[in-house]
């Protein structure tokens, strides 16, 4: 069984949802450390004149050890904004018009939420969704992971969860411990994020790193297919 944590992000990109579609268990891990100026409250829509960022105003708590899950919005008008710029940037694309009704609820739910954890989920499950993923989600307050480094306590997830295989991105090997996955006999594999299929954008050079809603709106129902699930065993 292939286990995922990995912290919320707002409308993340495609690369999130292939993590997330290879899958069996999809824990949204937000007990870990609000980093500022990141993924977790902000995000990219390429607009005619280039990318558009959408960011969500937080208030943060000072301290280095907030986590994710503790982070309060500041301005519930902001939901209003950022419908207004994706109905203004995206609204002519060739598939809008599937999502529009769909989408623009979400925004509504979201818009009356307060913590960033909450909203994040609300388009992280409404995404996976139209793109036919069926993975399980979860959170991580779901599992009594207990004290340790960060690299036990993913294999106390993996241990509590019966995970056989534990799946990152590149950027979880910069941290991760593998002989401690090894010791525990969890094999670890890393997700490529290597050639995409590109599409027809607003704009060129061709952007990867932008909102899945980019991919849906330009894609359609083919969006999937673009989600190549390519892993490779490292531990």
């Amino acid at each position: 069984m292939r286990l995922v944590a990995l912290q919320s992000n707002y409308i993340p990109w495609k690369g999130y949802f292939d993590l997330l579609k290879t899958a069996d268990l999809f824990v949204v891990y937000d007990s870990v450390q609000f980093t500022k100026n990141d993924w977790r409250n902000r995000n990219v829509i390429v607009g005619p004149n280039g990318p558009i960022w959408l960011s969500i105003p937080v208030q943060t708590a000072g301290r280095p050890t907030q986590r994710i899950s503790e982070v309060y919005v500041t301005d519930s008008r902001w939901a209003r904004k950022h419908w207004t710029t994706v109905v203004q940037t995206l609204g002519k694309r060739p598939h809008f018009a599937r999502y529009h009704q769909e989408w623009e609820a979400w925004f509504t739910e979201a818009a009356q939420l307060s913590l960033l954890h909450d909203i994040n989920l609300v388009f992280l499950r409404g995404a996976a969704s139209q793109l036919s993923i069926t993975t399980p989600i979860v959170d991580d307050t779901e599992f009594d992971l207990g004290p340790g480094s960060a690299t036990e306590r993913l294999v106390a997830l993996c241990q509590l969860t019966g995970a056989t295989t534990y799946v990152t991105g590149p950027a979880g090997l910069d941290y991760m411990n593998l002989d401690v996955f090894r010791d525990a006999a969890l094999d670890v594999e890393v997700i490529d994020y290597g050639d995409y299929p590109v599409y027809r954008q607003l704009t060129d050079p061709f952007t990867h790193g932008v909102s899945v809603l980019d991919l849906l709106a330009n894609v359609g129902p083919e969006a999937s297919s673009h989600l190549l699930q390519r892993t490779s065993r490292v531990a």
